[in-house]
């Protein structure tokens, strides 16, 4: 395929690099934040929050394939990182890493920013994460020119490139901040169980 061909060349020449430096927390299904979580096996964890990136990313990098679509529509890209985000947590509002090859890491490029802060190299994004498929290529979600191309990520090199928007390949579920913020701590639900304890009691004695 001859774009794939001009991609790899691009690739090549956007090859990223870099040092860890960023944590990674472990966070279970329902957003509890675990520091015994791991990566595969019985006690996996569901996703990860990176405190610098500001960005939760679900563990499983091997949700599948779908076409490009800015609309998730069905069988894209997009639409799988939403259902299988919903699907492996107990929150929603997934969608796809931001990617461009021609910009540094920043918000504008969430998996230049992923790929140095584990480490800058394929063996560190498959240790961080399950599933990473470093043969094949995964979607972002940002368009290169308008119903043709977008930019794609190659987890072998950590390069990036662009192809047919068309084209299936693999997805990856992110979603902005940390899901802890959306559990209350265990002293905020106990106190909210005994207001709403007194509540329901007053207007018992009331009723009498």
């Amino acid at each position: 395929m001859n774009t794939l061909k001009t991609w790899a060349a691009a690739a090549a020449m956007v090859a990223l690099s870099g040092t860890a430096d960023a944590a990674f927390l472990g966070r279970l299904a329902n957003g509890t934040a675990s520091s015994t979580c791991t990566v595969v096996g019985a006690s996996k964890c569901a996703m990860f929050y990176n405190d610098t990136l500001d960005i939760t990313i679900l563990n499983d990098w091997n949700i599948g394939t779908g076409f490009w679509s800015a609309t998730a529509a069905a069988g894209s890209a997009q639409a799988l990182a939403e259902s299988a985000g919903a699907a492996q947590t107990d929150f929603t509002g997934w969608f796809l890493p931001t990617g461009d090859g021609g910009s540094g890491a920043g918000p504008l490029n969430q998996y230049l920013s992923i790929w140095n802060a584990v480490g800058g190299s394929l063996l560190d994004l498959q240790n961080q994460f399950d599933g990473v498929q470093s043969d094949d290529l995964y979607w972002s979600g940002t368009v290169i020119t308008a119903g043709s191309d977008a930019w794609l990520f190659y987890p072998l090199t950590g390069g990036q490139g662009g192809d047919r928007q068309g084209d299936p390949y693999f997805a990856v579920a992110v979603r902005p901040g940390d899901v802890t913020a959306s559990v209350p701590e265990p002293q905020t639900l106990a106190l909210a169980l005994l207001a709403l304890s007194a509540t329901v009691l007053a207007r018992r004695r009331r009723s009498r």
